[in-house]
């Protein structure tokens, strides 16, 4: 089976103390999530080729720091240098319900957001659980558990014979360990520990650590959504790899 490629767009979370904000693609076709860099960060890739390559955006919840590069995304699918580039095939976006209206909300009445009708463009939004396939890609959606107040999904991803999880942004709980299972990497967010007084929202290092220790050696493990100030030193942390702004990853 071919090598599963990653490529990090983005390593942070909200105060990102310069660093670019999470996000990844994966095998140059899926999108998993788009925070605001997102654009630069794929021409940096492979320019408006990189661009005119993806098949599917997943998008895990609604936040800024996870949708914010869509507008400019889509302008340049649409309207841009990879629009003379790309297929007849539409580009998928999943995400929760309400993504579309998200989106218009943030750019407003211009037309640099297409219209949801726009046949260039697939929109998949859905309640979690369920599964969908998009061409050869297949597509398993679970409900994460992060702030009360939006919807944030998961992700198992079935691609070249490979599965990839991706959690989004999500608490302890068990939902990571169904998304986790039998994959071939497991791509996790760290956020922290909750401000004093508030209940947790995201994973931190304990948890990581916990994961490791309970999941198998042969699930490959990749962190973002973390706070650089704060990380340990990879050393005390075997067997997981912190992703790196702008870093290639191969998993065998």
């Amino acid at each position: 089976m071919p090598a599963i490629r990653l490529d990090c767009l983005g390593s942070g979370h909200a105060f990102s103390h310069g660093r670019d904000w999470s996000g990844f693609l994966l095998d140059g076709r899926v999108l998993l999530d788009a925070p605001p860099q997102t654009l630069a960060a794929l021409y940096r890739v492979g320019g408006a080729e990189a661009v005119a390559r993806l098949d599917l955006v997943l998008l895990s919840h609604l936040h800024a720091d996870h949708i914010l590069g869509m507008d400019l995304l889509l302008l340049e699918v649409t309207q841009g240098a990879a629009a003379a580039l790309r297929g007849a095939s539409p580009l998928a976006v999943a995400g929760p319900p309400g993504t579309y209206a998200r989106l218009r909300g943030i750019v407003g009445v211009s037309d640099r957001l297409p219209a949801r009708t726009d046949p260039r463009l697939a929109w998949l939004e859905s309640d979690a659980p369920n599964r969908f396939r998009w061409g050869d890609i297949e597509v398993e959606r679970g409900l994460m558990e992060h702030d009360p107040r939006v919807i944030a999904h998961g992700y198992r991803i079935h691609v070249g014979g490979r599965v990839v999880a991706y959690t989004g942004d999500t608490r302890s709980c068990d939902a990571i360990e169904t998304l986790a299972a039998g994959a071939d990497v497991l791509i996790l967010e760290c956020g922290g520990p909750p401000s004093p007084g508030r209940d947790a929202t995201h994973l931190d290092w304990p948890d990581v650590s916990a994961l490791r220790a309970r999941l198998p050696s042969a699930t490959r493990m990749l962190v973002t959504h973390y706070d650089p100030l704060t990380a340990p030193d990879v050393a005390t942390l075997p067997d997981i790899t912190l992703a790196e702004d702008g870093a290639s990853y191969q998993f065998d």
